[in-house]
Parts: C-alpha cells; sequence; structure tokens
C-alpha cells in the first residue's frame, strides 16, 4: 500500500489502486505503508508570514512529521518538491502581502524550512533549471534540480541534470508527479514497484485476441478522464473565488474591506488601486460627477446609530476640505452586522437606525445585499447602470 500525502488530501488525480490519500496534518503511521510521498507542490504549503519568505506558515505540520519520518523503520519516503511556484509571504493583520516565484527565495525556504522537515536537506544544493525526465513513456517536467548529490535515481534528458536522489535512505525528487499515473510509473522506473523484467518489449507490438478494443477503450476512457479533472480544477478555482466573496458575511476589519473592494471594483467599474486609507472614510471614489465616500464595518451587534453618525462625520469632513456640492455626495455603509450568526437567525436592521440613514442622506448596504446585487450583476441579470443607479438613488436601506 502506499500513502500520499498532500496539503488538501483531497486531490482526485492522485487516488487509484492501492492508494491511501490523506491530508499532511492527518497522516498516518508512516510504517502502516510500504511507500509514502509527501507531495509539497500545493502552494498552500509555502505561505510566509516573514517578510524574507524564511519559514512556513504551517511549520508545526512539518515539524510533526519531520519526527515520523526519522522514526520510521520499514518503509521508503518520498519527498516530492514543488515547480516554481508563486509564493506568498510577509503577513500583516493576517494578510500576506507580498508574491514571488519559489527561484527567487528558494535559499531561504531551503534553510527555514526544508531543513526543519528533513534534516538531510542540509548542505543540498538545488538549483532552478527547467528540464524533462523520461519515465516510462511520459517526459517529466521539473524546475529545479541537485547539483552535485550521490545516490542519483533519475536524471533529466539531454542535459542529465539529477532530478531524483536517494538522501541517506529518504528519496527526494523535483519531478512534477502530479497524477496517480505518474506516480507508479516513478515507482516502477526507480524500483519502488516490480515490473515483470521477464517481458521483452516487443511484446507490447503483438496485438491479438480484443486487444485493439480494450487499448482504444482504455485511451477514451483516459481522455474523458482528463477532462473531468481539468473541468473538477476549475470548478473548484471557481468555487474558491465564489467563497472569497461570501467570506464578507463572516470577516470584518481588512479582510472584509480587501473583497468589498474587489466587489465594488468589478460590478462598478470604479478604481480604488490609488485609495489611500488616512484612518477617514474606508474609500472614496468618481463614478461620473459623483463622488462616492463609504465605511465598511463588520459587527457582532446589529446596525447603530453610530455607525451611520461616522459616515455622516466622513461626509462633512470632506465637504470641509473641499469646495464641492453635497448633492454630488453618495454616502455608503456597507455593514456586516451580526456577522458571528447565521443569516436566518440575524434580526433585521432596525427602523430608527434607517430613518437616522435617511435624514442623513446616506444609505445602508448590508453585506447580504452587496453580495446578491453582485450576483445579479454577474448573471447579466442587472447592468453595470443598474447598479449604479440604485446606489445613487436610494437612501435609508438598500432592498433589491
Amino acid at each position: 500500500m502506499i500513502q500520499v500525502l498532500t496539503f488538501d488530501g483531497k486531490e482526485e488525480e492522485l487516488k487509484g489502486s492501492h492508494v491511501v490519500l490523506n491530508k499532511l496534518h492527518d497522516a498516518q503511521s508512516l510504517d502502516e505503508f510500504e511507500i509514502n510521498v509527501i507531495d509539497l507542490s500545493s502552494e498552500q504549503f509555502w505561505k510566509c508570514p516573514d517578510e524574507n519568505g524564511c519559514y512556513v506558515k504551517d511549520i508545526k505540520d512539518w515539524e510533526s512529521m519531520a519526527v515520523m519520518i526519522e522514526e520510521s523503520v520499514d518503509t521508503k519516503i518520498i519527498i516530492l518538491l514543488p515547480q516554481n511556484i508563486e509564493v506568498n509571504y510577509c503577513e500583516e493583520d493576517e494578510e500576506l502581502l507580498l508574491r514571488d516565484e519559489l527561484k527567487n527565495i528558494i535559499e531561504n525556504l531551503k534553510s527555514y524550512s526544508l531543513e526543519r522537515l528533513f534534516a538531510r536537506f542540509d548542505g543540498l544544493n538545488i538549483i532552478y533549471e527547467n528540464t524533462k525526465t523520461v519515465i516510462g513513456d511520459k517526459k517529466i517536467p521539473a524546475s529545479f534540480y541537485f547539483k552535485e548529490p550521490k545516490n542519483i535515481l533519475t536524471k533529466s534528458q539531454k542535459s542529465e541534470k539529477p532530478t531524483t536522489i536517494d538522501c541517506n535512505g529518504v528519496i527526494m525528487s523535483t519531478l512534477q508527479l502530479d497524477t496517480y499515473d505518474k506516480i507508479t510509473s516513478f515507482l516502477k522506473e526507480i524500483g519502488l514497484i516490480k515490473q515483470n523484467k521477464n517481458v521483452p518489449g516487443w511484446m507490447a507490438e503483438i496485438k491479438m485476441f480484443d486487444d485493439e478494443k480494450q487499448l482504444q477503450t482504455i485511451s477514451e476512457n483516459n481522455k474523458i478522464i482528463d477532462e473531468a479533472n481539468q473541468e473538477i480544477r476549475n470548478a473548484g478555482s471557481i468555487l474558491d473565488k465564489n467563497n472569497r466573496y461570501k467570506s464578507i458575511l463572516y470577516t470584518s476589519g481588512d479582510e472584509l474591506v480587501s473583497v468589498v473592494f474587489e466587489i465594488l471594483q468589478e460590478m462598478l467599474g470604479c478604481n480604488l488601486s490609488e485609495f489611500v486609507d488616512y484612518k477617514k472614510e474606508d474609500f472614496r471614489f468618481n463614478i461620473g460627477n459623483k463622488i462616492y465616500i463609504g465605511e465598511i464595518k463588520g459587527v457582532t451587534p446589529n446596525v447603530k446609530k453610530a455607525n451611520i453618525s461616522q459616515i455622516d462625520v466622513h461626509v462633512q469632513e470632506y465637504l470641509d476640505e473641499h469646495n464641492e456640492n453635497g448633492e454630488n455626495i453618495v454616502a455608503l455603509l456597507i455593514i456586516n452586522h451580526q456577522r458571528t450568526k447565521p443569516l436566518h437567525e440575524r434580526q433585521e436592521v432596525m427602523e430608527e437606525q434607517i430613518k437616522l440613514a435617511k435624514r442623513n442622506g446616506s444609505l445602508i448596504v448590508e453585506t447580504i445585499t452587496l453580495l446578491n446585487l453582485f450576483s445579479e450583476y454577474l448573471d447579466g441579470k442587472k447592468t453595470r447602470e443598474e447598479c449604479i443607479n440604485l446606489l445613487e438613488n436610494n437612501i435609508g436601506l438598500l432592498k433589491l
């Protein structure tokens, strides 16, 4: 049996006969399996709070795995290194601000992360270079190779750069082994899965009985599987994006502001990239001759009068500092109130607060209403102009 460990533990393309797929966090005992494949290829592994990209965010899981590796007795362990992925690093207020290619910070990550996972990384020289290695009938890409290692197991085609090595009993590879077929072919290539070596190569050319029919069936279904896996990956990416939008139903602070900015820019066509937060209003932008001034809040109670008064203060401060007609101001309070409760348990905004917003000429926009409006925009049920008109021509509480 083979245990494959990944960040998510859900990759359908890695599942197959005699394979158990788990999250690194939920790894079963390594000695329960003949072979353990630790796949570090996911970008999620490499999120770094440090501004220099020096250590991964989930380092505790790595350290637990390091102990399991050292204590294992009767299993073969393979560590798959990532390709030249992009790495998010430099954390501030639980948000990762910077992004760079792995090749540009590989030395930092090797020293502070890989060597903590497995001490035998110490002294390994990992070099960036795109190559391909022939494994079975496939050409497998790799973004890195090992410089001057011992015990080389695979080399790249033509350039002969080491892409898999045995490092004191643990196998390390830079190959992109992202499917079940590639992993099993690789294990056969390096001798961990036995092949029937008594069958000569020319036997594959002999087609008898219904060989052609079965080969055609395999080919057609592999194509269907590949297409289905691609559709699954695409759908997963879309769901991740949808869930990011829906996060405004429970988040607060910078995380809430960031997603609301994305929604406003896409739906209204405004530009918030140059907005600087001077700890006054949370956003300000222009659409035509209208000036949008807004406050974005994530709070646990219902909407309070103080929340509405705060946006009025921002508007008055702006009018004091600028020679502007107050009729051109669109004052918005975008608020995720009672954010810790399920939607069906949240109370409606109280009438007194709605009346105050009307008196001040401002508009309360609940985040669920913003999401519904954005959904109608994306579905083509409302145009951008209709969305803009709803925000510009309403005061009190926005309702669809």
